[in-house]
């Protein structure tokens, strides 16, 4: 788009995270609207458009993650309506997204296993999937009258976010979200290893990513545990993310054309995701067990412990450090 700046330096002030002033939810609040203006400023760039929309889908997760962290305070309207916006948003900027993992995924490996670099079919496959995405990017670029469209609409759900009334306050904002999404990962993670299935491990994927954005917001409430869980759930979603690129990685056009070919390099293709797949899941166990080793009302009450050090009862707090309306 002709005349859009680069974005501006990143504010010091976007912390994806509670801030100990603030009443919760208005760090709610706060967090959701720098959120959705990180994701305008990224759609605005002109340097790198590809990277621009991989980083305004992450902004769109990090909303879906608050939404479902504050779900148990949130009326279900809002919660359903914005958890859905924010999703069908993401599915728009999707090809973009998708088309340049496939590139990422099968460069990563041929890194790890030399025996694909130097295989022609590979190097065939590569240059259809650099083409592919140039060519879904190339589109998207120039679709101004689309990425007007959703700017506008973000500056829409900007001002929605004012209108979110939470009910309770304190833990209660957090309390049965993060009981649900710790649950839900536990549930899940039994049933990938019963019956492991590629939507399976996805399912399972998603609540952890959940869980791991839930862990930076409240972060600061006992920041040098929450941070090695953090770092915990953000190995293991790779691991899982990283399985199902894999398994994504076979069902594109391009792959599957070389795979019907049924010749030596389909065989070496399959036989080394195969590998790769189950390495990623085996090496997910030992993460897992640490992470999800607490029952859900154990983990939140430990969560809650955490939070009656972090922010003890407003009377007694200094009255400087209140916010205005809790004064």
């Amino acid at each position: 788009m002709e005349g859009r700046p680069n974005p501006p330096a990143r504010n010091p002030s976007m912390n994806f995270t509670l801030i100990p002033q603030e009443a919760p939810s208005d760090s709610l609040r706060r967090i959701a609207v720098e959120q959705i203006e990180g994701a305008v400023s990224q759609l605005q760039r002109i340097d790198d458009l590809n990277e621009g929309v991989h980083e305004a889908r992450k902004h769109f997760k990090r909303v879906r993650a608050l939404l479902r962290l504050a779900r148990g305070a949130l009326p279900a309207e809002i919660y359903v309506s914005e958890n859905q916006y924010f999703r069908d948003l993401g599915r728009l900027l999707s090809p973009v997204r998708d088309s340049a993992v496939y590139i990422e995924t099968l460069d990563l490996l041929r890194n790890s296993y030399r025996t694909l670099t130097a295989d022609e079919a590979f190097l065939h496959l590569r240059k259809e999937m650099v083409r592919e995405h140039k060519a879904v990017l190339n589109a998207f670029a120039q679709d101004e009258l689309r990425q007007e469209s959703l700017i506008r609409s973000l500056r829409g759900a900007r001002s929605r976010v004012t209108d979110w009334n939470f009910s309770g306050d304190e833990f209660t904002l957090f309390k049965a979200g993060l009981r649900r999404i710790y649950g839900r990962g536990r549930n899940e993670r039994a049933a990938a290893f019963s019956r492991p299935t590629t939507e399976g491990f996805h399912a399972w994927r998603k609540r952890v990513k959940y869980l791991w954005y839930h862990l930076q917001i409240l972060q600061p409430l006992w920041p040098a545990q929450l941070k090695a869980m953090e770092r915990e759930c953000d190995r293991l979603a790779d691991r899982l993310g990283e399985e199902h690129d894999l398994a994504v990685l076979l069902e594109t056009p391009s792959v599957q054309e070389l795979l019907a070919s049924r010749n030596e390099s389909a065989e070496l293709l399959l036989s080394t995701v195969s590998r790769e797949r189950e390495r990623q899941r085996r090496a997910s166990i030992p993460l897992a067990q640490r992470i999800y080793v607490e029952n859900p009302g154990r983990f939140v009450a430990r969560i809650e412990e955490y939070w009656l050090a972090y922010r003890p009862h407003s009377q007694f707090l200094p009255q400087e450090a209140l916010p205005q309306e809790e004064r």
